[in-house]
C-alpha cells in the first residue's frame, strides 16, 4: 500500500507541472506571463484535488449510479493523461526550439502562435485518442484462441482447454458489472481448467470481497487456479486470503496442486508475487523453491503473475507458463517487430503473447493483456483479452 501512493505522490507531481507547462501557453498571448502562470498552477491544482474530493464520497465506486464512472471518472483520467501527455510533448517540442529557430530564422517572430497551436492541437488530438480507447477498445474484449503442440503428451490432456483471465484491478476504472460480464463469457467458452494470474483488486480493500464472490462464479471440472499478484499485495494480503478462502478457488503460493480428474498427469506450480519492482522485471527470490515443484514426469503448468519469470523458469522444461501483469503496455505500436511495440516494452522484457524458449520450442509462456487498467481506462491496438489455449499432441 505505502509504495502504491508513494507511486501515485510522485506521478500527481510530475502530472501537475506538465499541465501547468501546456496551460500556460494555451491561454491567451495578450495576458501577461505572472498572469498565466498563476492561473494555470490554480487550473492544475484544482484539477487534480478532484479524486480526494471523489474518494471522500464513496469508499467503492459501485456503490454510486453507473454513470459516475462513465461521465465523471473516465472522462477526468482521460483529460489527466492526455494533460501530461501533451505537456510531456510540448516541452519536448520547446526544447528543440533553439534548433528550429536556427533553421528558419523568422521562427522567433511568430513562435508564440506556433508554440500556442502546438499545445492546444496536442491537447485535443490527445484527447480524442484516448477517448476512443476508453470508450471504444477498452470495452471491446476479445477472445485469444491459441492451440499449442506437444511431442509425448498425455493423451488425457490432449485437447484440453485452458482459460486465463488476469489483471482484473476491480476498482474506480473496473466495475463489477464489467467483471460479472467478464466471468459470464469465460463460463460460456466451457473450458476445462480456468487459471488466474493475479492483480484482482487494484488497492481498495472495499473491493475485494465483492471481487471474490465473482471469480467464485467461475466453473470448469479440472477445477480453478490462480495467484496474487503485486495490486492484491497492496490492496493487504491478509483481507484478500481470508475473503479467497472462503471461495472454491485453489489459490497457490509457491506451492502446487493436482487438476481435479487429471491427477498424476497436469502439475499446476504457482508462484508467490516478489512486490517489489513493479515497473521492471522482478527479481524472484525463492526461484530454487518455485523450481522444486517442478515433477518431470508430467506436464507443468507454471502460474506466475510476473512474466520475468520465464528467464529462469525456461531452463525448468516447464510446457507451459501463463502470466500478465503487463496489461499489454495498453497501447501498442503496430507495425514494429513480430507483435508491435507495446509500452510495456521500456520496463520489462516480455509484454503480451507467445514468448517460446530459445533452446527448446516448446517450453513457452502467455503473456495476456488482462482485463483491467491503471492510471486510465485506455487501450490503443491493444484490447482486453480472454485467453483460450488448447493442448495437442504433435
Amino acid at each position: 500500500m505505502t509504495l502504491f501512493f508513494t507511486i501515485v505522490f510522485f506521478v500527481f507531481l510530475l502530472v501537475v507541472v506538465l499541465q501547468c507547462a501546456l496551460i500556460r501557453f494555451i491561454l491567451p498571448e495578450r495576458m501577461s506571463g505572472p498572469r498565466k502562470t498563476v492561473i494555470a498552477a490554480c487550473v492544475a491544482s484544482c484539477f487534480n484535488t478532484i479524486p480526494f474530493w471523489y474518494m471522500a464520497k464513496a469508499s467503492i465506486l459501485d456503490q454510486l449510479p453507473w454513470w459516475h464512472r462513465e461521465l465523471i471518472v473516465y472522462p477526468y483520467a482521460i483529460v489527466l493523461v492526455a494533460s501530461a501527455f501533451s505537456g510531456l510533448l510540448f516541452l519536448a517540442l520547446w526544447s528543440f526550439r533553439p534548433l528550429v529557430q536556427r533553421l528558419r530564422p523568422p521562427f522567433e517572430k511568430g513562435k508564440r502562435d506556433f508554440l500556442g497551436t502546438s499545445a492546444r492541437t496536442l491537447m485535443v488530438t490527445s484527447v480524442g485518442a484516448l477517448g476512443y480507447g476508453a470508450y471504444w477498445e477498452n470495452k471491446s474484449l476479445e477472445v485469444s484462441r491459441l492451440t499449442l503442440k506437444y511431442k509425448g503428451l498425455h493423451p488425457q490432456l490432449s485437447g484440453l482447454r485452458i482459460v486465463q483471465l488476469t489483471d482484473f484491478h476491480a476498482g474506480p476504472l473496473i466495475s463489477f458489472q464489467t467483471i460479472s460480464e467478464v466471468i459470464s463469457a469465460a463460463n460460456a467458452l466451457k473450458p476445462d481448467l480456468i487459471v488466474l494470474t493475479g492483480d484482482y483488486v487494484n488497492h481498495n480493500p472495499a473491493y475485494i470481497h465483492g471481487c471474490a464472490s465473482l471469480l467464485d462464479e467461475l466453473k470448469a471440472p479440472a477445477g480453478v487456479f490462480g495467484v496474487y499478484g503485486n495490486h492484491d499485495h497492496y490492496t493487504g494480503m491478509v483481507a484478500m486470503r481470508e475473503a479467497f478462502s472462503k471461495t472454491h478457488l485453489s489459490m497457490l503460493s509457491n506451492g502446487c496442486g493436482p487438476a481435479k480428474g487429471l491427477e498424476g498427469v497436469l502439475n499446476i506450480i504457482g508462484a508467490e508475487d516478489p512486490v517489489s519492482g513493479w515497473a521492471r522485471d522482478a527479481q524472484f527470490s525463492d526461484v530454487t523453491r518455485i523450481s522444486s515443484l517442478v515433477d518431470p514426469h508430467q506436464f507443468n503448468l507454471l502460474l506466475s503473475h510476473r512474466p520475468g519469470l520465464f528467464r529462469t523458469s525456461k531452463a525448468w522444461k516447464v510446457g507451459l507458463t501463463l502470466s500478465g501483469h503487463t496489461h499489454g503496455g495498453q497501447v501498442i505500436f503496430p507495425g514494429i517487430g513480430d507483435k508491435g511495440f507495446s509500452l510495456a516494452g521500456l520496463f520489462v522484457t516480455y509484454t503480451h503473447g507467445l514468448y517460446k524458449s530459445e533452446k527448446d520450442a516448446e517450453v513457452r509462456m502467455y503473456v495476456s493483456s488482462g482485463i483491467g487498467t491503471i492510471i486510465a481506462p485506455v487501450r490503443l491496438f491493444c484490447p482486453p483479452e480472454i485467453v483460450e489455449i488448447t493442448l495437442a499432441a504433435a
